[in-house]
C-alpha cells in the first residue's frame, strides 16, 4: 500500500440495477473467458459463490463497495464477479475485466523486473543507483536500498507539490531534479531506517528503461503481461484528458450520492504506481505466483529474501511481497483515494485472491474483507467483527494513542510521537510511520497493520489486524517497555 492512503445509486432500486448490470456483463464475458490466451479455466463453485456474496452484500447495502473479485485454485477460476459501476456518468458496470487503478501493486512488477535483470547479470543489487541513473542525487544509495524502502528519498509525493504548477506533468526525472535541489542529502543514512518509498520504485523503473533500452510499459508487457495473458493491464497516460475510451473513476458515497474521489492528473512517473489492472489480470498474476510460474525459480528464491535494514530484516521481500513466516503465503495491496486492490497467493494450497474496488470501503472493513475472502476460498469460517466502536481521534488528540501495548501473539508494541506524526515499533524492531486514515483507524505502511483503539480517556486496548495477524493488545504502564530498547 502506497502514499496513497485508504455506493451506489440514490435509491435501493437503482442500486440493485447497478449490481445486476454488472452481473449481466460478467455472465456474457465468462462464456468466452476460458478460451482466452493465458486465462485460467472457469470452474464455478456454488458454495464459494454464496460465501463471497454474503461478504459483499452488507458493503453493497451500505453504499461502500463497487469493484470485482476473482478467486482461483491451481489454474482454475472458482469465483469471479463484478459489482456496481466503474463509471456512473457513462453507465459502465464494473466487471472482472474492467481496468482499475492498481496503485502500489505496480511495485510487485517493478521488483520482479529488477530481480530478473539481476539474475541476467545486467544489474547489481549492491551497485550504486548512479551507475544506472546518473542523475540520481544521492551517491551512496544502492539498488538494494532503493527497493527495500531504506533509501532516504522524500517519503511522499506531497513533498513535490510546491515545485509544480497544476498543469505541469510530473515525470520521475523532474522529481529527481527537485530532490537534487531541495534535498541533496538523504534524510537518513541509506540502509539504516525503513521509510515507505514510492519514488524509490519510480527510480527503479527508470533504471529498467536505462538498462534495457525499452520503456517501462513495453518491458513489463514483454516479460509479464503478454506471457500471462494480462490483456487489460497498461500504464495510464499522464494527462487524464488523453485517456482513450471510458475510464474507471474512483467514488465515495457522500450526501446520498456517489461523488468522485479519483486519481490525480499530470502523473507521468511509473514504477511505484499508475498501472491499471483488471481483477482478471491481477488474478492471473496472483495465480502465476501461487503456482510458481511467474518467474524463474532462481529469481523467486533470491527475491524471497528480506534485505537487512539497520541489522533487522525488511518486512517486505525483495520481490515486494508481504509474506508469513513460511514464505508460502504472500500478498500486496494498493490504495489511492477511492481505489483499493489486493493480490494474495498461497503456494502451498495453490490458491489466489484478486480484489479491485473503486469505492471507499471503510478501512477496518477493507482488511476484514481481504481476510475473509482468503478464508472463504480456503473453506475456513469467515470472521465477523465484534469489536468497536473504536476511539476517534483528530490531529490534536491522536497523541493520546502514544503508549506501550503488549500481547503474547504480537509482542510489545510501542507508539511514539515525532515531528512527522505517530510512529510504531514492535519489540525492538524497525520503526514505521503510522497514519490516521479515518477518525477511528490508523494504517502502518511497511508493517501493513491496521490499528484501532478502545478505552476511555486514554486507550486501554489496541486492536491490530493484518492479513496474517489479528490481536487485541492491552496497554502497559507508561514507558514500561520502551526503555528496554534504549
Amino acid at each position: 500500500m502506497g502514499s496513497e492512503s485508504a455506493g451506489e445509486s440514490t435509491t435501493l432500486q437503482s442500486r440493485k440495477a447497478d449490481h445486476m448490470n454488472g452481473r449481466m456483463g460478467i455472465l456474457l464475458l465468462a462464456l468466452g473467458s476460458a478460451a482466452c490466451a493465458g486465462g485460467a479455466a472457469i470452474d464455478a463453485d456454488a458454495s464459494l459463490t454464496s460465501r463471497v456474496e454474503a461478504l459483499v452484500a452488507p458493503l453493497l447495502a451500505a453504499n461502500q463497495f463497487s469493484g470485482a473479485i476473482v478467486l482461483s485454485r491451481n489454474d482454475r477460476v472458482l469465483y469471479q464477479d463484478g459489482f456496481g459501476m466503474a463509471n456512473h456518468s457513462a453507465g459502465l458496470p464494473f466487471t472482472p475485466d474492467t481496468p482499475s487503478d492498481g496503485a502500489s501493486l505496480a511495485k510487485t512488477f517493478t521488483a520482479a523486473g529488477v530481480w530478473s535483470l539481476v539474475a541476467e547479470g545486467r544489474v547489481g543489487l549492491d551497485e550504486p543507483v548512479t551507475r544506472y541513473v546518473p542523475e540520481y542525487p544521492h551517491q551512496q544509495t544502492t539498488v538494494r536500498q532503493l527497493l527495500s524502502h531504506s533509501n532516504g528519498l522524500p517519503a511522499y509525493y506531497e513533498f513535490f507539490d510546491p515545485y509544480f504548477t497544476p498543469d505541469q506533468v510530473r515525470t520521475t526525472q523532474a522529481l529527481l531534479r527537485v530532490v537534487a535541489q531541495q534535498a541533496p542529502a538523504p534524510s537518513f543514512l541509506p540502509g539504516t531506517q525503513f521509510e515507505y518509498s514510492n519514488l524509490g520504485f519510480d527510480v527503479a523503473a527508470l533504471m529498467i528503461e536505462r538498462v534495457t533500452g525499452q520503456n517501462y510499459e513495453t518491458f513489463l508487457k514483454a516479460r509479464f503481461f503478454s506471457p500471462l495473458g494480462m490483456h487489460d493491464t497498461f500504464a495510464r497516460p499522464a494527462r487524464l484528458a488523453e485517456w482513450r475510451g471510458v475510464r474507471t473513476v474512483g467514488y465515495r458515497w457522500r450526501d446520498s450520492s456517489w461523488q468522485p474521489f479519483d486519481v490525480f492528473d499530470m502523473e507521468a512517473f511509473l514504477g511505484a504506481s499508475n498501472l491499471y489492472f483488471s481483477a482478471t489480470d491481477l488474478g492471473r498474476w496472483a495465480n502465476a505466483n501461487a503456482t510458481g510460474s511467474a518467474l524463474p525459480a532462481t529469481v523467486v528464491t533470491a527475491g524471497a529474501q528480506r534485505s537487512p535494514i539497520d541489522g533487522k530484516p525488511s518486512p517486505i521481500t525483495g520481490l515486494s511481497w508481504y509474506c508469513d513466516n513460511t514464505g508460502v503465503r504472500c500478498y500486496y495491496t494498493g490504495s489511492l483515494n477511492a481505489f483499493h486492490s489486493l493480490v494474495y497467493w498461497d503456494r502451498e494450497r495453490g490458491e489466489s485472491v484478486a480484489l479491485v474496488t473503486n469505492s471507499t470501503v471503510p478501512p477496518w472493513q477493507v482488511i476484514t474483507l481481504q481476510r475473509n475472502l482468503v478464508a472463504a476460498l480456503a473453506g475456513r469460517p469467515v470472521r465477523v467483527d465484534t469489536t468497536g466502536p473504536f476511539m476517534e481521534f483528530d490531529d490534536d488528540t491522536q497523541v493520546g494513542a502514544v503508549g506501550t501495548y503488549a500481547a503474547e501473539e504480537v509482542g510489545v508494541v510501542t507508539v511514539d510521537a515525532g515531528p512527522a506524526g505517530l510512529a510504531l515499533r514492535v519489540d525492538c524492531g524497525l520503526t514505521f510511520d503510522m497514519f490516521r486514515v479515518a477518525r477511528d483507524v490508523f494504517y502502518v505502511p511497511g508493517a501493513d497493520y491496521w490499528i484501532a483503539f478502545g478505552g476511555g480517556v486514554l486507550p486501554a486496548t489496541m486492536h491490530l489486524k493484518s492479513m496474517f495477524v489479528e490481536a487485541t493488545i492491552s496497554r502497559l504502564p507508561d514507558r514500561a517497555a520502551r526503555e528496554a530498547c534504549t
